[in-house]
């Protein structure tokens, strides 16, 4: 047969045995091993060697194959004092067998670098501080210490300070140094290769220096009678820094406590001059020389004392008569002697105030401290001045001293008389006393009494011999009581008989009240003027005859907060009641805008003010103002009229800038006419207008010093103002209303009252706005609210002010009838003035009736027969008989009969010859042919009384 033949598969070889790894220097690292005793059936072709440096945990393949069958293989660039494991597997043709043992080596360590960062700082006088920072080279393994030079001559030669220090530490202290020493230094690392090649940087730092020691052989003498010189020799040691100046010492006490002469002589010199001693003065010194440390400790202590001089000058010198014919004199011994003991004194007197001196004594030959001098004639004055005496000489002058011997005091003065002569002054005059007391009167003792039991001082002596004095600054109503006393040199004698006067100021008050009062009377009189012509305007505007709304009169005359001005009456809940009266059909063409209709137009407003807290006058009241005017279109667009009002104001005030407060009451009284003229766009209310104001009328101050004082008054005015409806959405409407006036008020001088004139300005800006609610009968009840702002400037109508208003109108179309009730308030304004209003409309506009009726009845002698005027009038209609009785009278009634409503609204007014006048409003309705009633409000004033309100509610039945 043939022959065959086969070959078994070959595997991998067996591990490689005996591997060895040799560090060989820094950076290379041996390998070594024996090839496999079983390649596997494939010859050996190379080698994989793996690394590992996590000891063996991981590794990863350093050569994949050597390529070759050589058993060694060098590992090349590593770091220094590195260490790497190793393994190694053979390779056939088949692959790479298991791997052999482990083996590892670590590479040599090298040198290592420079430390860095050398930095020397000083530690006081004795060390210094160094620090570094670690070579950024530690040459693979850690630094053991370090190796420290220094050097004394700024690193021109080095010494070793330290050779080793051991440690990683990088700071080092040098201790042991002299003050003020500079070194220099460098700094080498080590670890177990070596030393650094290389130092670090070099760094240098000074110690600090310490004060100098003590100066020696300090010496002081004496240099007349204020100096005393000192010399002293240079520290042996200035403690490591130049010695800059001395503190010099001294001591008044022997040294116990010591004082600062001189913080720093600044100077290297070694002598000092004290100079401004007092002579005989005694001083202790020390000395301490001073460098950049600081001041070092004293030298010796050296004393010394200055000359002695004369004596300083006694004091206290005092001369006191003891009679009429001697004078004692005493004074202090000088508190210096001059360094020398005092001997006596030297004594002079002076007949003419010290002009001319003799001695009264050249030397006492003693230390005593007082002296008489005796034998002078009563009333004799003489001046002293002592001087003391030492071995040395004789001392200045004291001061001087004066007495005068006894005398008698003078009688007291006669006829003391005591004048008024102005507000704040009262005039005294007198007689000089018959006896002078032996001795010429100099002055006069005045004293004053508010109560003639205690008495004060009002000039201790006038010091002239003029037998009158003037008592100055005393307030208006001031009371006084005086007496007089003469002044000799013997004293004060008795006081003289008692006067007494009283100042008063009328004038000067008259004219407060007036400053207090008129500025806002005058500016309430002229904004209800010119707001009721405001409101007039915008009624036309409005298409309606009488528009009920919250007037500008009310508002801007307000410029208080509201307050209790008295008990609300009937005047106060219907003021302000205004009429419309159409003459002929003249108002329906006005309202139209078509031809010239006229219409005549009516208005009151109450307001009560006041200042209670006022600093000068304090004051409350009330104004009563009534306006009546006519105006007719002249234009489609274009309104003119003409109005007249008076104001009347009544107020009662308190002075009280007096000593005493000083009751009254003042009147005010303004008529005026006043003409405007509005523009009437085409669209419903709208209007711009303008008005004027002329007035006259007299001002009236009565208090209960002075009594009445009476003057006349004028007034101008002008005044612009434009409002307009905002927002009109079915019920509510929103009016926007601006105005502003300016005014004029001059009052003459009359006797008791000086002339005054006034300027005010006024400005306002207010917002309305209405809700009207109708019911199914087609009456209409109307919520009214308004607020504004004022802005004032000139007297009684600075600042500004925040103003609110609010009132609620009831109207009837089908009779005509409007009610009405309004509030209103100025809520920020002057501070301390108060000044609130109220008012009610009663209107009555029909579009039919039996129209205008007016009444005017004359009437002198006896009053109607009672019986009548109680059918016609009623109870509360009955005039006084008695105010009536033979004088002269006149009745007046103006009505409007209403035909739809079978009512008359009527106001009427009644006058009496002597003062009584009476003022009615009201309305009659007639129920039925038999039945009536009547609702009515009074008011009654008389001369001799004040003023009577009534509300009445009365009925009659015809039978």
């Amino acid at each position: 047969s043939n022959v065959a033949h086969a070959t078994t598969d070959a595997t991998v070889p067996d591990p490689p045995t005996g591997l060895t790894a040799t560090a060989n220097g820094i950076s290379q690292i041996d390998l070594a091993w024996t090839a496999p005793d079983e390649d596997g059936g494939a010859p050996v072709t190379g080698y994989r060697i793996e690394v590992s440096t996590t000891r063996g945990a991981t590794w990863t393949t350093l050569v994949t194959n050597t390529g070759n069958t050589t058993a060694a293989y060098s590992h090349t660039g590593l770091p220094p004092a590195t260490r790497r494991d190793y393994r190694v597997s053979a390779i056939n043709r088949v692959g790479a067998g298991e791997p052999s043992n482990v083996a590892e080596a670590t590479t040599d360590p090298d040198l290592p670098g420079p430390p860095t960062d050398l930095n020397a700082e000083k530690r006081g006088a004795r060390a210094i501080d160094l620090s570094w920072m670690e070579p950024d080279y530690t040459g693979g393994v850690e630094i053991t210490g370090y190796w420290i030079d220094v050097s004394e001559d700024g690193g021109t030669t080095w010494t070793v300070l330290v050779a080793d220090t051991d440690s990683d530490d990088t700071d080092y202290t040098h201790t042991g140094l002299d003050p003020a020493s500079t070194r220099h230094y460098r700094v080498f690392a080590i670890n177990v290769a070596g030393m650094s090649e290389d130092p670090s940087n070099v760094a240098g730092a000074t110690t600090d220096p310490i004060v100098p020691d003590a100066p020696t052989d300090l010496m002081a003498e004496a240099n007349g009678t204020s100096r005393i010189d000192l010399s002293w020799t240079a520290p042996d040691y200035d403690g490591g820094a130049a010695i800059t100046g001395y503190q010099v010492e001294a001591s008044v006490d022997g040294g116990r406590v010591w004082t600062i002469l001189e913080a720093n002589t600044n100077s290297i010199g070694t002598a000092y001059p004290h100079t401004g001693l007092n002579p005989a003065t005694t001083r202790h010194y020390r000395v301490s020389a001073i460098n950049r440390a600081g001041i070092g400790a004293a030298s010796n202590t050296a004393e010394a004392t200055t000359d002695a001089t004369v004596p300083n000058a006694p004091t206290r010198l005092t001369a006191t008569a003891d009679g009429t014919a001697q004078i004692d004199l005493d004074w202090a011994a000088p508190g210096f002697n001059g360094g020398a003991d005092i001997t006596g004194f030297r004594i002079e007197v002076s007949e003419d105030a010290g002009s001319n001196w003799t001695d009264l004594v050249a030397n006492t030959g003693s230390t005593d401290t007082e002296h008489s001098h005796t034998g002078l004639d009563p009333a004799s004055t003489r001046h002293y001045r002592v001087s003391a005496i030492n071995e040395i000489g004789r001392s200045d002058a004291s001061n001087v001293a004066s007495a005068t011997t006894d005398a008698t005091v003078p009688d007291p003065p006669t006829n003391l008389v005591a004048t008024a002569s102005s507000p704040t002054q009262i005039d005294l005059a007198w007689a000089a006393p018959e006896y002078d007391g032996g001795a010429p009167v100099t002055g006069y003792r005045v004293e004053v009494s508010e109560d003639g039991a205690t008495w004060g001082d009002l000039a201790r002596s006038t010091g002239s011999t003029a037998t009158s004095f003037s008592h100055i600054g005393l307030q208006p109503g001031s009371t006084r009581h005086y007496r007089v006393s003469a002044i000799n040199v013997a004293g004060t004698g008795l006081p003289s008989g008692v006067a007494t006067a009283s100042t008063d100021d009328p004038v000067e008050r008259a004219g407060r009240v007036n400053e207090a009062i008129l500025p806002h009377f005058a500016a309430a009189a002229t904004s209800s003027t010119l707001g009721a012509i405001s409101a007039r305007i915008e009624a036309v505007a409005a298409r309606n005859p009488l528009p009920s709304q919250l007037r500008a009169a009310g508002l801007a005359s307000l410029v208080g907060s509201m307050h209790d001005g008295g008990d609300l009456n009937a005047v106060r809940l219907l003021n302000g009641a205004a009429f419309v009266t159409p003459l002929g059909r003249g108002a329906q063409e006005q309202q139209a805008g078509e031809g010239f209709g006229a219409a005549a137009w009516g208005s009151a407003e109450y307001l009560s003010m006041g200042e209670p807290g006022g600093e000068e006058v304090e004051w409350e009241g009330g104004m009563l103002s009534l306006n009546l005017g006519a105006d007719m279109r002249v234009h489609r667009d274009f309104l003119a009229g003409m109005s007249a009002s008076r104001s009347s104001g009544d107020y009662d005030f308190t002075d009280v800038t007096g000593a005493r407060q000083v009751e009254g009451t003042y009147e005010a009284r303004l008529n005026s006419v006043n003409p405007y003229v509005a523009w009437l766009p085409g669209r419903t209310g709208v209007a711009v207008w303008a008005a004027g104001s002329f007035g006259w009328g007299e001002v009236a101050v009565d208090d209960e010093v002075a009594g009445r004082r009476e003057s006349d008054a004028r007034t101008t005015a002008g005044a612009v103002g434009a409002s307009r409806i905002l927002v009109a959405n079915g019920a509510s409407a929103l009016r926007i209303r601006t105005e502003g006036w300016m005014s004029r008020v001059e009052v003459d001088e009359s006797e008791g009252m000086d002339s005054l004139s006034l300027d005010m300005q006024r400005g306002r800006f207010a917002l309305e706005w209405s809700q009207v609610h109708r019911f199914r009968s087609g009456d209409e009840v109307t919520v009214l609210l308004e607020g504004g702002a004022r802005f004032g400037d000139g007297e009684g109508t600075d600042g500004a002010g925040m103003e609110f208003g609010g009132g609620m109108r009831y109207s009837s179309p089908t009779t005509g009838l409007t009610m009405e009730g309004h509030g209103r308030l100025l809520a920020t304004g002057d501070s301390g003035y108060e000044e609130w209003g109220v008012r009610g409309l009663i209107q009555i506009d029909p579009q039919a009736g039996k129209g205008l009726a007016m009444k005017l009845v004359p009437t002198w002698g006896d009053a109607a027969s009672g019986v009548q005027e109680l059918w016609e009038r009623g109870l509360s209609g009955r005039r006084d008989a008695a105010s009536g009785m033979q004088r002269g009278r006149l009745n007046a009634e103006v009505e409007y009969g209403l035909a739809e409503f079978h009512g008359t609204p009527y106001s009427r007014i009644y006058l009496v010859d002597g003062g009584t006048r009476a003022f009615g409003t009201g309305m009659r309705y007639e129920v039925s042919q038999v039945l009536g009633l009547r609702i009515e409000g009074t008011r009654t004033q008389s001369a001799d009384a004040p003023a009577r309100h009534g509300l009445a509610l009365r009925g009659h039945w015809k039978f």
